[in-house]
């Protein structure tokens, strides 16, 4: 069944490649670029009717109720109800599954993404106030307190490894806690008329969610068939409709496979496999279907629409300036763009940086590993690209076309500008890195027996510590060079395992579960046991692992469901990225980073050499003298920064 399913995964289909585009934050990014510039290239094009197509009536009738919208309105209110269900569906992952749920990982992220829709807004409201802007304009404060994640991850993806891997994770959570916030400023400060008995019909059906969760009604045309209700009573509210989209996508299941989930599709693809039949193909995907979580498979599905149609075509819908010497003279001497533009640009790296650093000098947490302020200034300077979500509110706040005008001509200036300054910031950023590198890499923390999964006996002349996964291409000659390094050298050698985790989910999972193995006194016979299928692993081979490894499998099951050991696994990989390790395998030997090839002969030789042995010297020259020692070791250019 895997082979069929990697089969179909395979198939050049349009929708497989769309997908595909779709996780690519640099390619939704220019999806997103392209439909900007192509809605100001439409609304300058002298005749071009922009606004008239974008005021077109649209209507759905059934019976006597009718339903009419402009497109541009059908667009905002109920396309783009997709879009935050898309972000609310990611924000619960992150906070239930994924990097968010050891709070102690996203407490200063908290505190500097709340300053980042503070200070914006204040800066906003006091330039505004100062060049007496009226009141419709100085309700737009909203348009200066989001960050566009589309357009952010992308910038990054571009600058690649120039930057620290946790400042990826650290503007995650700014756009995250960021995304929350404006949707409540959305549903607060933009709600003008409200409508009590459609608000209640909307709550009924958003209890049934609710309910259906609780059962764990696992199919998703039941939640989707009460989104439409719900979505309809928002909408007569008088709340914005979008609203319905981020309640619904807050209160989809989410939870990780159960046992018995992935143990009923396994035998249900054996059955298909032994009798393929249109049935059994049938139960088969019935059954994977349901091991999955409503709100994973929500993302699966939403995700190419949300990224590949939607955001671009309300971009193409709500970008379109028109660009004349008037207009942008009009902006150029408008305080309200040059409240937004201060806002964005400068509002948002203040509220950022300062309450970042002032949280960890008041003990609230702590940086991400390998992030330093220059880094928080960088990532502050990043989220001053607002462009969806400040477009919207333009769209809720502002009524009148000139000042409307005004506002998106400043949201697309602060969003280039901050982008422009952040790339700078990233390259002054890696430049000050490189001056501040030491002259070699060196373990950042000392091998502890009582923290540390220690083979040997502590002290020993020859120490070897790897930083590594159970999940990546050469992880089974990883395990057989170590094993044969302990035979030939015996006592003389300690061996160290820390984590560093890939981007394979089940790298995390079967990191947790060997976390689980060591409460229960068994990590190394863990360890062996993932190490003999390494590079093959999937949930149901690292259960079979346990099982082999002599555990108590129900307790790994529930340590992993409730990531009791993922702040443990977490704290090595930090240790590894503010190292500057990116991929594993990374050894250090006798505390000094190696990086010569993946053989016997030359880790030994690198391990006796530090160890003032010299029983094999085949695999490096020998040194003349003390000083050629560093240049006999193959060690590996630092490219981070201790702590």
């Amino acid at each position: 069944m895997r082979g069929v399913l990697r089969a179909e995964e395979d198939r050049p289909s349009f929708l497989g490649r769309a997908m595909r585009v779709a996780d690519s934050d640099a390619a939704a990014a220019g999806v997103l670029l392209v439909a900007t510039l192509l809605a100001l290239l439409w609304a300058n094009v002298p005749g071009s009717a922009y606004e008239d197509v974008w005021h077109t009536p649209f209507a759905i009738s059934l019976g006597d109720a009718v339903l009419e919208m402009d497109l541009r309105h059908w667009v905002n209110d109920a396309a783009m109800a997709l879009f935050f269900c898309l972000i609310s569906l990611e924000v619960k992952r992150d906070l239930v599954l994924g990097e968010f749920r050891d709070t102690r990982r996203i407490r200063i992220p908290v505190v500097a993404a709340v300053a980042g829709l503070v200070v914006p807004a204040l800066v906003f409201l006091a330039i505004a106030g100062a060049t007496d802007q009226p009141g419709e304009a100085r309700a737009a404060w909203g348009v200066v307190i989001s960050t566009d994640t589309a357009f952010v991850l992308g910038l990054l993806a571009i600058v690649g490894r120039s930057v620290p891997v946790n400042l990826r994770a650290f503007l995650l959570a700014l756009a995250v806690v960021d995304d929350v916030g404006a949707l409540a400023v959305i549903a607060v400060a933009y709600t003008e008329d409200l409508t009590l008995l459609p608000l209640a019909v909307a709550a009924v059906g958003l209890v049934a969610v609710v309910g259906l969760s609780r059962m764990r009604v696992w199919r998703g045309g039941a939640y989707l068939l009460l989104a439409v209700p719900v979505w309809l009573g928002v909408l007569a509210s008088g709340v914005h409709p979008t609203v319905a989209g981020v309640a619904i996508g807050l209160l989809l299941p989410i939870h990780p496979p159960s046992p018995d989930e992935v143990d009923a599709a396994e035998a249900a693809a054996r059955d298909y496999g032994r009798t393929p039949t249109s049935g059994g193909a049938h139960r088969a995907v019935l059954s994977l279907t349901r091991s999955v979580s409503v709100n994973e498979r929500g993302q699966r599905l939403f995700r190419p629409w949300v990224n590949l149609v939607v955001v671009p075509v309300f971009a193409l819908a709500n970008a379109g300036v028109v660009l004349t010497g008037e207009t942008l003279a009009d902006a150029a001497t408008s305080g309200l763009t040059w409240a937004i533009v201060a806002g964005l640009v400068l509002g948002k790296v203040l509220g950022v940086a300062s309450a970042s650093m002032a949280a960890v000098r008041l003990g609230v947490g702590r940086l991400p590993s390998g992030l330093f302020t220059r880094h928080v200034v960088a990532a502050g300077l990043f989220s001053g690209v607002g462009f969806t979500i400040s477009l919207f509110i333009i769209d809720l706040a502002l009524d009148d076309p000139a000042l409307a005008s005004q506002a998106r001509i400043g949201v697309l200036a602060a969003s280039v500008t901050a982008a422009v300054v952040a790339l700078g910031a990233v390259a002054v950023v890696r430049a000050i890195d490189r001056t501040r590198l030491p002259g070699r890499q060196r373990l950042g923390r000392p091998v502890s027996a009582t923290r540390d999964h220690v083979r040997g006996r502590v002290g020993a002349p020859m120490e070897l510590v790897v930083y590594a996964s159970f999940v990546f291409t050469n992880a089974g000659r990883t395990a057989e060079v170590v094993d044969e390094l302990r035979r030939s050298l015996g006592d003389d050698l300690v061996f160290v395992y820390r984590h560093l985790l890939t981007d394979d989910p089940v790298s995390l999972r079967a990191a947790e579960a060997a976390e689980a193995a060591a409460a229960q006194s068994r990590f190394w016979p863990m360890h062996d046991a993932l190490a003999a299928r390494a590079g093959r692993l999937d949930d149901r081979a690292v259960r079979r692992c346990a099982v082999d490894a002599g555990l108590n499998l129900a307790r790994v099951d529930a340590a992993v469901a409730e990531g009791s050991f993922a702040a443990r696994v977490r704290e090595d990989d930090d240790e590894g990225r503010e190292m500057g390790l990116e991929e594993p395998p990374r050894f250090f030997v006798n505390g000094q980073l190696y990086d010569g090839p993946l053989d016997v002969a030359p880790m030994r030789t690198a391990l006796e050499m530090t160890a003032g042995r010299t029983r094999v010297r085949a695999a490096a020259p020998e040194p003349e003298d003390e000083n050629d020692l560093d240049d006999a070791l193959p060690v590996r250019p630092p490219v981070g920064e201790p702590a």
